[in-house]
């Protein structure tokens, strides 16, 4: 059976699972649990300055921000148990998370290269 990605890259998507994941979805529904947004030293973030400047409602990118979130932590168990359906969830996260600001956005960078360059083939595989 061949997995989507290698033992190696599947720690860290989890760690990625762990930081923009686990963070963006309480980021993303902290104003609807405390009604108030969620701000680190006065900054709201990339993505909700970008609405901001839109003129965008800011439930539009925190709902975003949690939707990436909840990708990252549907993905990587699916990814953990070889399933193949759970690579786009986590790619489309990776992606997403490029959006979030440079944290998160770094390690939307790893979990790209770890998607798309340690990839498991036959000849990975032991015997």
């Amino acid at each position: 059976m061949n997995r989507p990605v290698r033992p190696v890259a599947l720690l860290l998507l989890t760690l990625c699972a762990l930081y923009p994941g686990l963070t963006s979805v309480f980021q993303g529904l902290y104003p609807w649990v405390c009604g108030q947004p969620f701000n680190l030293m006065s900054q709201q973030g990339p993505l909700v300055d970008l609405a901001v400047k839109m003129g965008v409602s800011i439930a539009i990118p925190n709902l975003i921000k949690a939707g990436i979130g909840l990708l990252w932590l549907a993905g990587v168990p699916g990814l953990w148990a070889g399933e193949w359906k759970a690579w786009p969830l986590v790619l489309v996260a990776a992606l997403g998370s490029l959006l979030l600001g440079p944290g998160p956005g770094v390690m939307g960078l790893m979990a790209l290269v770890c998607l798309t360059v340690f990839r498991e083939t036959s000849q990975h595989q032991p015997a």
